[in-house]
């Protein structure tokens, strides 16, 4: 190995030895589990997911769960997704059920993202939810994305023609990365990263200098229901196998912005209130640049 690859090398293990710290343990659950592919049954696992366990981040999580009201619940279960939790792990089926009934799996414009939680959480397996998948899915229009699902008809009148909504279409996109992890059948897997590929994947079709919505070229974190930073649309178009289509490059080149000199990202925009606390805006931030290295990892 040359002198650039040593130092490389000497960079992520330090990023590495970062996102493991114990302060954070819903990050080195993850880093891990799903970046350093250790197994569930390891003691440095079980280790990280005691210390999750116990700590307010999680507690929190499961009081939101508890709560009447639906939107922090569904905020619990995009929680425990990012984290790289599992439905064996926290017992919370019941509490999902409540949740799926109390929203018929369309929590106003956040189906996609509870979708994809569902499948990434390992409630892929029950049959209502299998077949809402499926049946959301094929409701994909010409342009290879999801339509605006709003009532209002000054925004979606449906005597007009609409475009797909690229907010929406983007936590699809996350959807079928999860599907293609579990192995899962993707019907419209290649309609759906085209819709991506052929803009660069966030910049219009039209302009090919103006992003499609703005702040989609953003390290935004953690993902809500019309919101997705480009670190996820990264990892999952990895997962799909097209990161290195020349399409992706500026959306790279993007990410790569975000990069301070030590190798870690800084964290672009965050919800007001997002489903749990991930750092501060303008620092470097341990899920972006998690994101980061999966969304290149060979």
């Amino acid at each position: 190995m040359n002198t650039e690859g040593i130092q490389k090398e000497a960079v992520r293990d330090e990023i590495i030895e970062w996102l493991l710290e114990e302060e954070n343990p819903e990050v080195r659950y993850r880093t891990l589990t799903e970046y350093l592919k250790y197994p569930k049954e390891s003691v440095e696992v079980r280790q990280a997911k005691a210390a999750l366990f116990m700590a307010p981040i999680f507690k929190n999580a499961m009081n939101l769960l508890k709560e009447e009201k639906v939107w922090p619940r569904y905020d619990a279960l995009t929680s425990f997704a990012e984290w790289g939790l599992t439905r064996e792990e926290l017992a919370i089926d019941e509490d999902v059920r409540r949740l799926i009934d109390d929203t018929g799996f369309h929590p106003m414009c956040g189906e996609a993202l509870l979708l994809r939680n569902l499948v990434k959480l390992g409630y892929e397996e029950w049959d209502e939810v299998k077949t809402e998948i499926y049946s959301a899915l094929d409701k994909i229009k010409e342009d290879g994305g999801f339509g605006c699902i709003s009532k209002n008809k000054k925004i979606n009148d449906p005597k007009l023609p609409h475009k797909s909504c690229a907010r929406i279409t983007a936590n699809y996109l996350l959807l079928i990365a999860e599907m293609k992890l579990k192995e899962m059948k993707i019907p419209c897997e290649e309609e759906l990263v085209h819709y991506f590929l052929k803009r660069n994947l966030v910049f219009r079709t039209d302009n090919p200098q103006r992003v499609v919505v703005e702040g989609m070229e953003d390290t935004y974190y953690p993902p809500d229901a019309i919101k997705t930073g480009i670190q996820n649309l990264l990892y999952a178009i990895h997962i799909l196998g097209r990161s290195t289509d020349n399409s992706c490059k500026i959306a790279y080149e993007y990410l790569h912005s975000k990069r301070l000199e030590d190798g870690r990202y800084v964290l672009g925009k965050t919800k007001t209130n997002p489903s749990f606390k991930a750092g501060k805006i303008g620092k470097a931030n341990k899920w972006v640049t998690l994101y980061a290295l999966m969304a290149e990892e060979p």
